[in-house]
């Protein structure tokens, strides 16, 4: 029974290594600000210099705009 257990441990210890060097190659992704070439509403292709300063953008400008009309959050009002 001992056996078995150890290789659980080691199984289990496989896995949590996995899962951290998944996590830091998503995390090295992120932190680079690699972009999307295309748009993911219209699949234009994003301008370079959209790409370049802003990074991970994955819409084009004009759907980022849309996009953050459509999700805009409206202005709360004082009550007087």
């Amino acid at each position: 029974m001992e056996k078995f257990a150890d290789v659980l441990d080691l199984a289990q210890a496989h896995t949590e290594c996995e899962v951290q060097w998944r996590v830091a190659a998503i995390l090295r992704h992120v932190q680079q600000g690699c972009s999307r070439e295309f748009c993911i509403d219209c699949s234009d292709l994003i301008p370079a210099s959209r790409r370049q300063h802003v990074p991970n953008a994955t819409r084009c400008a004009t759907c980022q705009s849309d996009h953050e009309r459509s999700h805009a959050l409206p202005a709360r009002r004082c009550a007087a």
